[in-house]
């Protein structure tokens, strides 16, 4: 049997070796490795019961930062005979937000889980500066004004008895605002009075103890209202989303709001649909094209942010997102928002009574990308992209919020009213009230993390072109001896090199 020679045949496993680890470092690199980073990122970001991310999603690590300003409204008399309101931004009153998931239950057999909403606001003295919370400021009369208007909407026939009771109930009031301190406005209420016998007063304030729960009881008929006291610490809407366990690019879809799969809101189906995730964990892997749908209880409607430009974050790449209400009166997909056909808002500014049972109108501070005449109807708003727009930033693979700006301005309407006292001489405008801004940054500990992920990403990468230029050089060496070997036509074998004479001929010939 003919012996093969190893030595000859090297060349051809140089380049059969080179082949296969620059194939193998090609599919690794740009299939294998992604491929299991995804596979391992979509399980750590899955809502499984006692995993770490479960529990940072139940109860945030850390408090967030809550900012309020309120818009002081100053010369009431002159507003009172129809000039045009002037505010005065006061602010901001800073507060440490603490978010939480209560009364969490999982449900097995459609991979989602259920819970109730619970913030609780602290004041932040340090962080507030030389604002106390004892600021006398005059805000809108949220109660007197939502009373009339409500009526006007439901029932124009009681604004008569609304008109009678009003003196009664708060104290004769001089015009349609409230002074107070920034303290009672916000969270410690405001009196109002339900101990009048006159009959106008107890049909008003008949209706008014129906939403009892909205405000503090003093006594049996002295109530206190304020703007977020009811919801300060208090279990508040149900929510139901999905785990993301089975299908990851549905992690945290809202499917159930207040125990219903389709709200009741407002006027049509595509309104009253569940969309966007609980706004706070989002399904991973965004890419530009993607926009972030977050639903916000507060307003029973998803707010929507789109991609702006790419950037950095703590030395991680990064997505911005801009976010804004649209505009209800000419989008098709809208409209349905509209109270009516006829009070249908403009640009920039979305109604939400049927939401709250509140004629309160929210957009972005101070009017920012708003339609002209709700910023012409009032004097002192100075709205800038920098301070009022709602911004997000992503990191793309694991959609972690680095950082985030979300901003939200409260207004209600004065309406010239000729049934109302306090009402039948003031101009007709959209009056601000607050805005808050909340706010986060990713903290170091998790940031670190996300570097880590990339660290370990960047490792496979490395590896990728080290097998690939690994293969590139064993495949080139291997051909290079195979094509030397032909070039010079030496026969190589596996004996050892014979000895020739001075004459050229082998030594062993005779």
């Amino acid at each position: 049997m003919k012996k093969v020679s190893l030595r000859k045949q090297s060349p051809a496993w140089l380049v059969l070796s080179g082949m296969v680890i620059f194939v193998l470092g090609a599919v690794l690199g740009w299939y294998g490795f992604p491929a299991l980073v995804r596979s391992q990122i979509a399980s750590s970001l899955e809502l499984k019961e006692g995993s770490e991310r479960r529990e940072i999603w139940e109860k945030a690590p850390y408090p967030m930062d809550f900012k309020i300003y309120l818009f002081n409204v100053t010369y009431l008399m002159e507003v009172q005979k129809g000039a045009t309101p002037v505010v005065q931004e006061v602010g901001p009153y800073c507060y440490s937000e603490d978010k939480e998931k209560v009364n969490i239950v999982d449900h097995e057999d459609d991979d989602t889980v259920s819970f109730n909403l619970k913030d609780t606001w602290h004041f932040n003295q340090s962080e507030s500066g030389n604002l106390t919370g004892d600021e006398i400021v005059t805000i809108p009369h949220v109660l007197l004004l939502g009373m009339v208007l409500t009526a006007q909407l439901e029932q124009p026939i009681g604004l008569k008895l609304i008109n009678m009771a009003i003196p009664h109930i708060f104290d004769n009031p001089t015009s349609v605002f409230v002074t107070a301190s920034a303290k009672d406005l916000l969270f410690d209420g405001v009196q109002f009075n339900c101990t009048a016998s006159d009959f106008s007063t107890k049909a008003v304030c008949s209706e008014l103890k129906k939403r009892a729960h909205n405000f503090h009881r003093v006594s049996e008929d002295i109530f206190k209202i304020s703007i977020f006291g009811s919801k300060n610490g208090t279990v508040r809407e149900r929510l139901r989303v999905k785990r993301g366990i089975e299908n990851i690019t549905e992690l945290g879809r809202v499917v159930e709001f207040k125990d219903q799969r389709l709200q009741n809101a407002w006027d049509g189906d595509k309104c009253n649909e569940l969309r966007g995730t609980d706004s706070t964990i989002f399904p991973p892997f965004l890419t530009k094209k993607d926009k972030i749908e977050g639903f916000l209880a507060d307003l029973c409607r998803a707010a929507v942010a789109e991609y702006q430009y790419a950037t950095t974050y703590s030395g991680i790449r990064s997505y911005k997102y801009s976010g804004h209400f649209g505009d209800i009166s000419a989008d098709p997909d809208l409209k349905c928002h509209c109270t009516t056909p006829s009070t249908c808002l403009k640009r920039g500014v979305h109604d939400i009574s049927r939401c709250t049972g509140y004629p309160i109108a929210v957009s972005l501070p101070h009017f920012y990308l708003a339609d002209d005449e709700y910023l012409d109807g009032v004097v002192g708003l100075n709205p800038t992209q920098e301070k009022h727009e709602v911004t997000l930033l992503f990191e793309p693979l694991t959609a972690t919020p680095l950082e985030a700006y979300k901003r939200l301005q409260l207004n209600i309407a004065l309406h010239r009213t000729d049934g109302i006292d306090l009402l039948k001489n003031v101009k007709s405008t959209l009056l601000p009230i607050l805005w808050m801004q909340e706010n986060m940054e990713l903290h170091q500990e998790y940031v670190n993390k996300i570097l880590d992920l990339f660290l370990i990403i960047s490792i496979m990468g490395a590896m990728k072109w080290i097998m690939i230029a690994s293969g590139g050089i064993l495949t080139a060496t291997g051909f290079f001896f195979i094509m030397h070997k032909k070039n010079d036509g030496t026969v190589i074998t596996g004996s050892p090199p014979i000895a020739l004479k001075s004459t050229g001929k082998p030594a062993t010939e005779k």
